[in-house]
């Protein structure tokens, strides 16, 4: 039994390494960099209360990423939203050249504060992905990256 298990361990390494597969070659830079900007650009935006991404990757999940954004209780929405996935397309053609990352996005209105004063985040009035946009994304925003 024992013989035959560090025989399957040692075939599924060595299929790993002849496939290139790694755990740590799951990371890619161009993601990261994408939700980090994204979310630095919507914080520069009026109508954002808060933003937050998260990144996970790996060989059991992929590439996916988490994007987290509050806006104001007194904005119109769906104007807001739309700009939110624009900025994030943008970034995204911008910072990374793979089409194998699952992009996420949870808009949420503002809460009223919960004791205290504090403002909580609000239902989530958006969840879904990017989009597609309008126009070719090169005559939008240029060259896409080179990188992933």
């Amino acid at each position: 039994m024992r013989l035959r298990s560090g025989v399957l361990g040692s075939l599924l390494a060595a299929v790993g390494v002849l496939t290139g597969c790694s755990v740590t070659g799951q990371y890619y830079e161009g993601v990261d960099s994408f939700g980090k900007q994204t979310v630095a650009d919507w914080k520069q935006m009026p109508e954002v209360v808060d933003a937050t991404y998260e990144y996970r990757h790996g060989l059991d999940q992929g590439q996916v990423l988490y994007l987290d954004v509050t806006i104001g209780g007194e904005v119109d929405k769906d104007t807001v939203i739309g700009q939110l996935q624009e900025v994030a397309r943008r970034n995204f053609w911008q910072k990374t050249s793979s089409n194998d990352v699952k992009v996420n996005l949870a808009v949420h209105s503002e809460g009223s504060g919960l004791g205290g004063g504090s403002a909580m985040p609000g239902p989530v009035i958006y969840q879904g992905g990017l989009g597609q946009g309008s126009g070719s994304p090169e005559e939008k925003y240029g060259p896409r990256a080179t990188t992933r």
